[in-house]
């Protein structure tokens, strides 16, 4: 079932799927002589403005040019044209057969580095293709930081898949925000599912002959920016398809390749304004700089991305407090498992976007602390299947022979101090349940010595601690997220 999403610049459709890519990340292909790239062609023009004729001014009779569609895409040209410009039909063919296809007009252009503006209003989407190995400077590592901070981003695509290119974009990607997770985004990515139901994809002659391809499903790695992913790399080649051009190379058929641009554009497009929310405009201070005496959460660092909405969880204690009076410490604490600081806190908080393993040092820690005692709060991100299913196996390893059991409707973290008994879902996630709204709300658990260890719940519930725009998220409305993440904090206190 689709559901329409109105954006600020088209009306874009999406829906989302039940298929998952997990397990271990496929190994690079092997060794094989790469695939050249297509002919070179007379450099791209493709929005560049024209020379300056005489201007001529319309008569009242003369029928006036429609306006040009708003500037979507943003080809990135470097020094070298050989490189660059080998496909300079790609944009101009995608946008012309989403025109045709999903009756959304958007028009797109081309700049060197230097005119790259960090202001993600004047260029929404950066492209960079190429087939050639490169190394960013510091000044375009520093400018392309800044724009992807202030809510774009940034697409490379491997020209005709060649591993060179793709590496260094791998880096340039470690570069830019060295601090956020690069991985290969899984199957239940709404980038897969923003207007086409994406599963598995049909590879061209070549890479098939080669016998390159790891598995049928597309690869895309990525990057995130607390919920919505700033960075995507294409490993297989897109622009071919985009532009129709049948020459042989590791990539897409020209129908997997123009749905993949189309949902890439859905999801960028709708995800432009969920990178603001009201938790990002509070600025929580401790007035007692002191911490002894109040309740402090520490959040767990994992080997996938970990720290999807960093103004959420103090919103969620700034509610906490304003409900309960308890004494809180509004900063939480980046922790890794195998620190000691971890038994510092009585509280950890864990959530994530897809697949994770922890280290069998991390398991030890993480059982010696619910044995002590310690609670753990774990919420799907984005309520993304992925983590949901490693999330259960790494508990069992965590906890042997305890198993995730459903909370009953009448247990007291869906009444005290304050009524959850029955939320209402975001769209997303109604649109899962067959468009209904209001439901019970999930939530498990495991118990050590008679009180709740570990609570999870497979839905999101930090965007509506957030009160941000979220779009994708399988999740609870606001007022209700909150009243259940107040509900477990008391749990915790009070137990």
């Amino acid at each position: 079932m689709k559901s329409l999403l109105l954006t600020g610049v088209g009306l874009l459709a999406f829906t989302f799927g039940s298929s998952a890519w997990g397990g271990v990340k496929p190994p690079e292909p092997p060794p094989l002589e790469k695939p050249k790239p297509p002919p070179a062609q007379i450099a791209s023009s493709e929005g560049m403005p024209p020379l300056p004729y005489p201007a001529v001014f319309q008569k009242r009779q003369e029928k006036k040019n429609p306006p040009q569609p708003p500037v979507l895409l943003t080809k990135i040209a470097t020094e070298d044209a050989e490189d660059w410009a080998r496909t300079p039909n790609d944009l101009k063919g995608l946008l012309q057969w989403m025109s045709q296809e999903m009756k959304v007009n958007f028009s797109s252009n081309i700049k060197h580095f230097n005119e790259i503006s960090p202001d993600a209003q004047r260029n929404p989407i950066l492209y960079r293709s190429g087939y050639k190995p490169f190394k960013l400077t510091r000044e375009e590592v520093r400018t392309l930081r800044e724009y992807l901070l202030n809510g774009g981003t940034l697409i490379f695509n491997s020209l005709v898949g060649n591993p060179d290119f793709y590496r260094s974009a791998r880096e340039a990607a470690r570069e830019i925000l060295p601090e956020n997770t690069l991985y290969r985004v899984r199957m239940d990515h709404p980038v897969f599912h923003s207007f086409y139901e994406i599963d598995k994809v049909t590879f061209r002659p070549r890479m098939v002959r080669d016998g390159v391809a790891p598995d049928p499903y597309p690869w895309m790695d990525g990057v995130d920016l607390d919920n919505r992913t700033a960075i995507f790399i294409s490993r297989w080649d897109i622009a071919l398809g985009w532009e129709a051009n049948q020459y042989e190379s590791w990539g897409y058929v020209d129908a997997d390749a123009r749905k993949i641009g189309a949902n890439l554009v859905s999801y960028i497009t709708a995800m432009r304004d969920a990178g603001r929310s009201v938790g990002k405009s509070v600025e929580l201070v401790n007035a007692d700089k002191k911490t002894a005496g109040k309740f402090r959460v520490g959040q767990i660092i994992h080997d996938g991305p970990w720290k999807t909405r960093a103004a959420a969880f103090p919103m969620l204690l700034n509610q906490f407090h304003t409900a309960t009076g308890t004494p809180v410490s509004f900063e939480l604490r980046d922790v890794s498992l195998t620190d000691a600081s971890v038994f510092e806190m009585p509280f950890l908080y864990m959530t994530g976007t897809t697949d994770f393993t922890l280290t069998e040092q991390e398991i030890a820690a993480l059982r010696r602390f619910l044995n002590n005692g310690g609670v753990l709060l774990v919420e799907a991100g984005e309520g993304r299947q992925t983590f949901d299913a490693a999330f259960r196996q790494q508990i069992a390893k965590v906890l042997p022979g305890k198993t995730l059991a459903a909370l009953p409707s009448g247990h007291e973290i869906f009444t005290k101090p304050l009524n959850a008994a029955t939320v209402k879902a975001r769209p997303a996630l109604a649109v899962r349940r067959s468009n209904q709204i209001e439901l019970a709300p999930e939530m498990f658990g495991i118990e050590l010595n008679g009180t709740l260890s570990v609570i999870y719940t497979p839905n999101d519930l930090s965007a509506g601690w957030e009160r941000a725009l979220a779009p994708y998220a399988l999740g609870y409305e606001s007022k209700d997220a909150t009243a259940l993440g107040v509900n477990v904090l008391y749990y915790a206190v009070t137990h």
